[in-house]
């Protein structure tokens, strides 16, 4: 590294400048194709979450469909009145630190700070997933929704006080992942009507992956002795398989619409700091990292979840 103190080594902004490059180009590195993360967009909505400790989100139900009206009438409703239901989501704060000798640096060891850094990005990333993979892995049973409900579940009621059920089973294949799509198809939303979702994603454990890249996407129907076709490519053009080595279930897999309700709220996006070698009582550099973000189950709609068995 260039820039050296004859007092104190490479300057601190060029190392953490250095450092910062290395801990992005390997989570850059870390991406798959294929592979869902905390940040996907589809698997996960993000939203920002605001200057507090403690995310509020609002659900509004009920309205239903449009009234008829003319011109001298009012329009004339169907549905019931309006309903609110609100969920709060505690921010988890995330830290870590890295200790980098200085010797490394000095003597531009940049293989071993590299690996560490590469191990440390690794480390985040991870734990961002396993954290956000949790509301799917648990919505079965401890992941709950704002009517109190499991997020997957064949008794939700909403807030329209219709019951909705969004909870399949079966081993994953052309008949089941069919049943699943046809149930959220059909799925009534918060204010009483069929609100129309068409599945942008299908998602599943590393294991399933190959079974259901095969169902969804293969032009013949997999696992069949026939040549009967595979229509799921050609009705679903815009349905992602994904997968996460976080989704623990090797049976279950996941369906969702173009929004939902699993979201992840940042509160503070990932930040880096560096503290000199000289305010350590030993001879190293403290790579800190910060990061602040929860997500959370807020609705059920727009999405169903199969147990696979």
């Amino acid at each position: 590294m260039d820039g050296l103190n004859n007092d104190s080594g490479p300057s601190l902004n060029l190392v953490k400048t250095g450092l910062d490059h290395l801990f992005n180009q390997a989570t850059m590195q870390i991406a798959t194709p294929g592979k869902a993360s905390a940040t996907n967009p589809l698997v996960f909505v993000q939203m920002p979450a605001g200057s507090v400790a403690a995310v509020q989100s609002t659900i509004i139900g009920g309205g239903g469909y449009f009234g008829q009206s003319t011109d001298d009438v009012p329009p004339v409703k169907e549905a019931n009145k309006r309903a609110y239901a609100t969920v709060q989501s505690q921010v988890i704060n995330f830290s870590e630190n890295l200790p980098i000798s200085r010797t490394f640096m000095e003597d531009q060891q940049m293989a071993a700070v590299s690996k560490s850094v590469q191990q440390f990005a690794m480390a985040w990333k991870a734990t961002q997933d396993r954290n956000a993979f949790a509301s799917y892995n648990n919505g079965f049973t401890t992941e709950t929704t704002a009517d109190g409900v499991a997020l997957f579940s064949n008794s939700h009621v909403n807030l329209n006080g219709d019951t909705v059920d969004n909870l399949e089973g079966g081993a994953l294949s052309t008949d089941t992942l069919n049943a699943t799509v046809v149930s959220l198809r059909g799925q009534v939303s918060q204010t009483g009507v069929i609100a129309g979702y068409e599945p942008k994603f299908l998602l599943c454990s590393s294991t399933l992956h190959m079974t259901a890249m095969a169902t969804a996407k293969s032009v013949l129907r997999a696992g069949t002795g026939n040549n009967d076709l595979n229509y799921f490519s050609e009705l679903y053009p815009g349905m992602e398989v994904l997968y996460s080595p976080f989704v623990s279930s090797s049976t279950a897999y996941f369906v969702g619409g173009f929004t939902h309700g699993v979201t992840r709220f940042e509160r503070e996006g990932l930040s880096t700091t560096l503290v000199p070698w000289q305010n350590q009582p030993t001879d190293q550099y403290i790579y800190k990292m910060r990061a602040r973000e929860v997500v959370d189950a807020i609705d059920f709609n727009g999405l169903v979840g199969s147990t696979g068995a």
